[in-house]
């Protein structure tokens, strides 16, 4: 399943995962689903976990823009 295009460009972040959490994630890989490697799994698990959190209200949408070569979030709406 191929994702869709980002807008943005992507910035590299490190986590620590236990080796049992690691294998999860080289499982959800088999079919291609969740992408082809562990940390393609994970970012694609990491954004449907903020997707539903938005959709539960406990975060907000953000708006972003480009400005000067550098991501900025809008302010927020009151």
């Amino acid at each position: 399943m191929a994702r869709p295009t980002n807008s943005f460009d992507s910035v590299s972040m490190t986590i620590a995962v236990t080796p049992q959490i690691k294998m999860y994630l080289e499982d959800l890989t088999l079919d291609g689903t969740y992408g082809s490697s562990p940390a393609e799994a994970a970012r694609l698990l990491i954004s449907q976990a903020i997707e539903a959190k938005i959709k539960d209200g406990l975060l907000t949408r953000r708006k972003f823009m480009i400005q000067d070569g550098d991501v900025v979030a809008l302010p927020l709406p009151a």
